[in-house]
């Protein structure tokens, strides 16, 4: 019969031991993120053209559980023992944790149990695999795909009471392999002995120098429960994994159904795999069975598409992309004219959509039908200045994206969303960095060139970033795409906005447009737009304060910084006046990453800017600045919008604002 053993401990574990922190504090979107992503990559290492991912949840009762004697006993052990090196009492976080275990016993004993399988048709699990997943801190995951193990294992103990999972495997060739994990804390054992809190179920322990460690139980010791599940694949797919949920929680909530959890997660992460029929969901739970498809995709996000900003709920804290990106990624997938793209000898799919109705461009990275990034370093928007706004989705897989796939697969880092050349040799950086290269030559060919720096909308940009949204939330709203025009003069600019010169309005709005602000700046010719050397971006902190970002795409000794009160600050078009510099009372700047030293810098006499030193290339650096708008706007305008401004050399002087006294454009003209 399988039991749970204990090797002799080397330390003292308590309940909340450092690798349970680990998943105790997951996001809990991010679990199924991780379950799915396995189950995907999987598939694609076995060469599954589908992935085929099941969830079901199920009632067991207490005989269902492998070896349930064994595990009451030792948890409680150490749950005595505990107690009294703690002189009677448990800690508080130790004791949340002996309740959740205590009320996943007593549901066993009432019936009352659920336990949560997920199923997929991958490659499977074989000795050298379930080593691996066994292993804390030791990833199984290749450069070409991975597959249901790997240091995400961790990721599903947070959903069961007991902290007690179980894995089965079947592969190709027929060979069954099963194993059982449970955490619990360092407990007595027998001869006097203390073990650790890890317990396996498995036939014994092995010494590890070959890579095993551990030897799994024959297939007469099987557990039941495991038997059938493996059964099931065996007969529906002939190959695939299964993980084992006992005394699955709901994620916490008895009112959260599993496929609305499930699905959302998938349709933002996953929006490529399940447009393309690649990844196929179904979620079992009651009476219900229910699959993700294209269908119900376009349904989700359809609902999703007003989230601007990524999910804070317990359940959804950290999902990324934003329900309205997720959304724009479906309409690139769809409308995006899909290409295949050679990078040398490697393959990418590229569905561009352009012109892009956000009036910004955006790229979106997915590695093996999962979404990693926005931001690419070596391929930001600085490289596509000049050209009109598009929106790019990058599907890299690994059949046929080679070197690029596996760079991408290194720089992403455990949780697979993000890309940072520090995880790279300095070879492999410049190589990954040559590929992204060789993609954004790609787009620029493909995309419209803008020939003007000058734009207007086709009804007009609102864009609001003051204080006074609900809990500090800012609001974006776009309207129309840029579209390049020669400039006009105000009286036109306001004909045009307001409609026919001989409407009462206009007439009106031209005889008095409101409190006297300096006039925009007039250019006889547009100028051609040229890549920018930095990329940046500001954010309300509170009143009077901001938080913004900064990366260079070189290196510089000196290089400036000023904040502009935007011209588009009045939504009514009602005002006309020029960009205005804010009073920067203060500002700090630092590297995003790192334990480097803040940077130097020096806010000028007039306080209209700050000089920084020392910048280098592809590095992000974070802002933090208070300010103070200029005492004319004071009463005008609520909620100022504030734009950032590098300059390498040193910015021009700032205007002067126009009052009673001053010359107005016209006089200049007249004399």
């Amino acid at each position: 019969m399988a039991t749970l053993k204990f090797k002799q401990a080397s330390s003292i574990d308590g309940f909340t031991q450092h690798s349970t922190a680990e998943f105790n504090d997951l996001p809990l979107a991010r679990i199924v993120r991780e379950l799915l992503q396995n189950s995907l990559d999987a598939a694609a290492e076995i060469g599954e053209a589908t992935a085929q991912v099941r969830f079901q949840v199920e009632s067991i009762c207490r005989q269902d559980l492998p070896d349930v004697k064994g595990y009451e006993n030792a948890f409680r052990k150490a749950e005595k023992y505990h107690k009294k090196i703690n002189k009677g009492d448990l800690p508080d976080a130790a004791q949340e944790v002996v309740n959740r275990i205590e009320s996943g016993l007593n549901d066993l004993k009432t019936g009352e149990a659920k336990l949560l399988s997920v199923v997929d048709n991958g490659i499977g699990l074989n000795s050298d695999r379930m080593n691996r997943l066994l292993a804390d801190g030791s990833s199984g995951k290749s450069t070409t795909a991975s597959g249901s193990y790997g240091v995400g294992h961790l990721a599903p103990f947070a959903l069961s009471d007991l902290r007690y999972i179980l894995y089965g495997g079947l592969t190709a060739n027929g060979r069954r392999i099963v194993c059982g994990k449970a955490i619990l804390t360092a407990h007595p054992g027998k001869n006097r002995r203390l073990n650790e809190a890890k317990g396996y179920l498995i036939e014994g322990f092995r010494d590890g120098l070959n890579g095993n460690l551990y030897d799994f139980l024959p297939r007469a010791s099987h557990p039941k429960l495991l038997t059938k599940h493996l059964d099931a694949i065996s007969k529906e797919w002939g190959h695939g994994c299964a993980v084992l949920i006992p005394a699955y929680n709901h994620f916490g909530n008895d009112n959260n159904w599993l496929s609305d959890i499930v699905f959302k997660v998938a349709a933002y992460n996953f929006a490529p795999a399940i447009h393309r029929k690649k990844l196929v969901i179904t979620v079992q739970e009651e009476e219900y069975d229910e699959e993700l498809n294209g269908r119900t995709l376009k349904k989700i996000l359809e609902q999703e598409k007003n989230q601007v900003h990524a999910a804070k709920s317990r359940l959804f804290t950290g999902l990324r992309p934003s329900g309205q990106n997720a959304y724009q990624i479906l309409q690139a997938l769809t409308n995006g004219n899909p290409r295949r793209v050679s990078i040398k000898r490697d393959k990418a799919r590229i569905s561009l959509l352009t012109p892009f109705p956000n009036g910004s461009s955006r790229i979106d990275l997915f590695r093996n039908g999962m979404w990693i990034t926005e931001r690419i370093p070596g391929l930001g928007m600085a490289d596509f200045t000049s050209r009109q706004p598009f929106h790019a989705v990058i599907e890299i897989d690994a059949k046929d994206g080679g070197a690029l796939h596996r760079l991408i697969r290194k720089a992403e880092g455990p949780m697979h969303e993000n890309l940072s050349f520090s995880r790279l040799s300095e070879r492999e950086r410049d190589e990954l960095k040559q590929k992204f290269s060789e993609i954004a030559d790609w787009i620029n060919e493909q995309v419209p060139e803008v020939t003007s720096d000058t734009y207007t909308v086709d009804d007009f940009l609102v864009v609001r970033s003051g204080d006074d949204g609900p809990q500090g939330q800012n609001s974006f709203s776009f309207w129309g795409v840029p579209t390049a025009i020669s400039r006009q003069s105000v009286a036109q600019g306001i004909l045009g906005m307001a409609g026919n010169d001989n409407d009462e309005t206009t007439r009106d709005r031209i005889k008095d447009p409101g409190p006297s602000r300096p006039y925009p700046s007039q250019s006889p010719k547009p100028r051609p737009a040229r890549p920018l050397p930095f990329r940046s971006a500001v954010a309300p902190d509170g009143p009077g304060k901001l938080v913004g970002s900064i990366t260079s795409f070189s290196n510089f000794a000196e290089a400036w910084v000023a904040f502009k009160v935007d011209e588009n600050t009045d939504s009514t078009c009602d005002r006309v006046w020029a960009d205005e510099d804010v009073a920067i009372k203060s500002f700090l700047i630092r590297p995003v990453t790192g334990n480097a030293a803040q940077l130097a810098s020096e806010i000028d006499n007039e306080g209209h800017s700050v000089k920084i030193r020392d910048i280098a290339a592809d590095t992000a650096y974070e802002v933090q600045v208070e300010y103070a708008i200029p005492a004319g706007l004071v009463g005008i305008v609520e909620n100022p919008v504030l734009r950032m401004e590098m300059h390498h050399p040193p910015p021009p002087r700032p205007t002067q604002t126009r009052n009673s006294e001053e010359k107005s454009p016209d006089d200049d003209a007249e004399n």
